[in-house]
């Protein structure tokens, strides 16, 4: 039985693309996911009918499926030009070989493919995995926002997300992504509103995992100029209302992520997102106590001033303020 923090790395049923015991059948669907692959059961395993079980959804330019074959099966993907593919086990044991060694990962447990490693995943009969399928040439541009310059080679990573503080952070990452996904309607999603999640994935991998490009990380941060900072601030302030970025700061500023973040901390102990969701909760507040907002609920003006996820607000909006929204607005309603 799947406990819960099992489930959360799930797609929900709604997204079921392929239910079928017939790999020919399941081949075509799953080629249109991931691309050409070539998929060898081994004998003597899994005799009984099994079935094969594929979820798919997008987050920006982020394909994600879950795989279950539902037998012992080695898949040696043909698809994975200009692509980085992320797989997190997320029960039984999955696997990969990678230039004649094999890492074995239990549930939990996440590697990381690209196509001149020319991997083959290996699935026991009660697998499943989650997948998640980046564009390497996006990849490299978030690596150049961060850096200020590309690598000198084609990005690429370590095979295994190894540190248990990394796996853990990814992990928790991924339980908000398919959350949210989850709990998205069934229209497709405005590409407003993934493009910050789509970013905080990639820059979250570039930063928690080894790549060939982490020995440039020691070189000198560029300064951001006085000038910049406060285009940043003002693109900030103008924007508080929209789906904006921390690529889009950074780039209004002119400037890299990687020394913009740097000067925020140095100028008030925030990252720029954390600025940004601060002046927000600040606008809502103010807004909460407008008389000429009384006929507005709380989650229109929260969603008004680019809060998405009421959930995440309330907790935000407690933690620095002391008291939910609706007992500033009690409170208000109570002292006129």
């Amino acid at each position: 039985m799947m406990g819960d923090s099992e489930a959360d790395l799930l797609l929900s049923d709604r997204f079921v693309r392929v239910s079928t015991p017939d790999l020919r059948e399941a081949s075509a669907a799953i080629e249109r996911l991931q691309g050409p692959f070539k998929a060898r059961p081994k004998a003597g395993h899994g005799a009984g009918v099994s079935l094969i079980r594929v979820r798919a959804a997008t987050c920006g330019k982020v394909a994600l499926s879950t795989f279950s074959f539902g037998s012992n099966v080695d898949i040696e993907p043909k698809g994975l030009e200009g692509a980085i593919l992320v797989t997190t086990a997320v029960r039984g044991r999955a696997g990969t070989a990678v230039g004649g060694q094999i890492f074995a990962a239990a549930a939990g447990s996440t590697f990381i493919s690209q196509e001149e490693d020319r991997p083959v995943f290996l699935y026991d009969p009660d697998t499943e995995v989650l997948k998640l399928r980046f564009e390497r040439r996006r990849m490299e541009e978030a690596c150049m926002k961060m850096y200020d310059c590309l690598p000198s080679a084609p990005l690429h990573f370590d095979s295994i997300i190894a540190l248990p503080q990394a796996a853990q952070r990814w992990q928790a990452l991924l339980r908000f992504v398919v959350s949210s996904v989850n709990a998205a309607d069934e229209m497709e999603p405005n590409p407003l509103a993934t493009a910050g999640t789509e970013e905080l994935l990639m820059l979250t991998l570039l930063s928690i995992q080894p790549h060939n490009y982490h020995a440039s990380r020691g070189a000198k941060v560029r300064t951001v100029s006085p000038r910049q900072f406060r285009i940043a601030i003002d693109y900030i302030h103008e924007h508080l209302d929209a789906d904006i970025t921390l690529t889009d700061i950074a780039a209004a500023a002119g400037c890299s992520i990687r020394s913009l973040a740097r000067t925020f901390q140095h100028a008030g102990d925030a990252s720029p997102m954390q600025y940004l969701q601060r002046q927000r909760l600040q606008r809502i507040r103010a807004e909460l106590v407008r008389a000429q907002s009384a006929n507005k609920n709380i989650a229109e003006i929260a969603y008004q001033w680019g809060c998405r996820h009421l959930g995440e607000f309330n907790r935000k909006y407690r933690e620095c303020f002391g008291e939910t929204p609706s007992e500033t607005r009690q409170r208000y309603v109570a002292g006129r």
